[in-house]
């Protein structure tokens, strides 16, 4: 039975339609998104420049942005338990990442930041290994001093909760720990494949805050915001460590605190 040439044209044509059709609209609703982004960042200033600047570049007066960079925190007891259970020692240098946002009351700024630090980890020949890092939260208080300058610079408070990790393995497992609420260095006798000793603490981060707005031009109110932190964390109470939900006692008095320095990057406004 012979099919009809016009049906068949029909066919293809349908289909041919159909997916031309699909294809030329997700190509108009990524154009639309990209269209809809560049007139966010492109849109015109609808109030007055907080600073007569000609240079595209003004003081960052509000931000949401991610950061890097270096920090360190003290190891001294945690390594002398670790070379006593006879794991190699973990470093006290580490790498920060992390993000947060502010936002400016004329020169008062008000904001928050989550860091964390990883400071890698090491292992011996035998199949022990231990990882050593730590995270923590702060809600941030600062003061402009250049509110209407080219460059916001602020010294800025941090204030709020963080968490020292130590976590040890054997490659070979073993056995748990025997006491239900183990001490620090039972933990470390017996850590099986993977055991995780936290210890949370208080921080405060006083610092130096400086943050740029960059825009296309003067007339823009958004654009990428670029950023330093520079500073010292303290952690004035001894780490509460825990293994598994539970206090475990005899841990080392060591501490997230050091000097800190942050690179940031993120988008903002006037």
């Amino acid at each position: 039975m012979r099919v009809p040439v016009e049906r068949v044209g029909a066919r293809v044509g349908a289909r041919v339609g159909a997916r031309v059709g699909a294809r030329l609209g997700a190509q108009v609703g990524a154009l639309a998104l990209i269209a809809f982004a560049w007139i966010a960042l492109a849109a015109p200033r609808v109030r007055a420049q907080s600073c007569d600047c000609e240079a595209p570049y003004f003081p960052a007066r509000w931000s949401v942005f991610i950061s890097t960079g270096g920090a360190t925190f003290t190891t001294a007891q945690i390594n002398a338990m670790l070379t006593t259970a006879g794991f190699a020692t973990v470093s006290s240098d580490a790498i920060a990442f992390g993000g947060g946002g502010f936002g400016s009351f004329g020169p008062l700024r008000l904001g928050a930041e989550h860091v964390r630090l990883d400071g890698g980890s090491e292992s011996t020949a035998g199949g022990l290994s231990a990882r050593i890092e730590a995270s923590y939260t702060t809600l941030t208080l600062g003061w402009d001093f250049r509110p209407r300058g080219r460059l916001s610079v602020a010294p800025t408070l941090g204030v709020g909760r963080g968490s020292y990790v130590l976590t040890v393995g054997d490659r070979a497992g073993g056995p748990a720990p025997a006491s239900p609420r183990p001490t620090f260095a039972e933990v470390l006798a017996d850590p099986q494949r993977s055991s995780r000793l936290a210890g949370a603490h208080w921080v405060f981060e006083p610092m130096l805050a400086a943050d740029l707005l960059v825009v296309r031009s003067t007339a823009q109110e958004r654009g990428i915001t670029i950023g330093a932190r520079a500073g010292y964390r303290v952690a004035p109470n001894r780490p509460d460590w825990e293994y598994r939900g539970n206090a475990s006692a005899g841990g080392p008095a060591d501490q997230a605190k050091g000097p800190i320095l942050r690179l940031t990057v993120g988008i903002g406004g006037k």
